[in-house]
């Protein structure tokens, strides 16, 4: 990995491709009413309405495009989310929808959200259950046939899970075409010195190796509320060396991530941690790999 001090240009924009719009007037959101689980004693801190526009402010205006994942707007009809956005985003963007890969209704969801010119993958949060999902011939069939639509599965799990890992890499492995980014720095232990972490560092590289997977670094609020910049560069640092440049992105998690820091602060972090790198792969982590595994170069065409 080459190492300079060179940086990106003051003027480049950057591709986020890991935010939340919430419209808590139009949709379901289930997951941010108090009474429903996860029990975050901050939730409230979220739970409210947000806009395309207080994103690009909140990034200075230096958002070039981003990433909308869902938000659960409504799980059980996922297109009423791109619908959404596609009536009220005016920015580049690309939507991954809601999909549960192990429904009945999984492929009749898929048919139709193919049919959108803003979706261009899909979610299923894995998390704990990610062995027992991936390994079912449901999920199986969900996801081949996603391939075959052209879309690109989003996973959220722990990386360090071998089981998990040794699941997800038979699913790429028995669809070539499917393309797979791993949400949330691949729930990067927290214990940088435990065998946990070794194991995610090595389950990177394999997933890695097969072409197919990339890494959005984003999320460390998930874990630790309170995370710092030199654990956050010692991660990031542990991530691309595990896994090829081509295959790292940077991501907000927007607006979850502002229970740590402001939005424009998260960007100026991640380039400063960027800045040891050669301005080629800063340039990458910052736009390229994200415009490249989401195809955001054709985005919706908006209002």
């Amino acid at each position: 990995m080459t190492i300079t001090g060179s940086a990106v240009e003051p003027r480049d924009e950057w591709v986020d491709p890991h935010i939340h719009l919430f419209a808590l007037d139009k949709g379901r959101y289930d997951w941010l009413k108090p009474s429903n689980p996860p029990y975050w004693p901050d939730k409230s801190q979220i739970a409210s309405s947000r806009t395309e526009t207080q994103l690009r402010l909140a990034s200075h205006n230096k958002l070039g495009s981003f990433v909308h994942i869902e938000a659960g707007f409504d799980n059980e009809r996922p297109w009423r989310e791109v619908e959404f956005l596609t009536q009220h985003c005016t920015m580049p963007f690309k939507s991954v929808a809601c999909i549960n890969v192990t429904a009945n209704s999984a492929i009749q969801h898929i048919s139709k959200l193919a049919r959108y010119s803003a979706v261009v993958g899909a979610r299923h949060i894995l998390d704990d259950d990610a062995y027992d999902i991936l390994r079912s011939p449901k999920t199986r069939h969900s996801l081949a046939y996603l391939s075959e639509q052209e879309l690109s599965f989003d996973a959220q799990f722990d990386v360090s899970n071998a089981q998990a890992v040794s699941a997800l890499l038979r699913v790429v492995e028995s669809n070539p075409a499917l393309k797979v980014i791993v949400n949330h720095t691949a729930i990067a232990p927290l214990d940088m010195a435990s065998r946990a972490f070794q194991n995610w560092q090595q389950h990177i590289q394999l997933l890695s190796n097969t072409g197919q997977v990339a890494f959005k670094f984003s999320g460390l609020e998930m874990q630790d509320r309170n995370w710092h910049w030199q654990r956050a560069n010692s991660v990031f640092n542990a991530l691309v060396d595990a896994a090829s440049g081509q295959n790292v992105m940077f991501a907000s998690n927007y607006p979850l991530s502002l229970w740590r820091l402001p939005y424009i602060a998260l960007w100026n972090g991640f380039k400063h941690m960027a800045e040891r790198y050669d301005s080629a792969l800063q340039k990458a982590w910052l736009t390229d790999n994200a415009n490249k595994w989401y195809r955001l170069q054709n985005y919706a065409s908006c209002k």
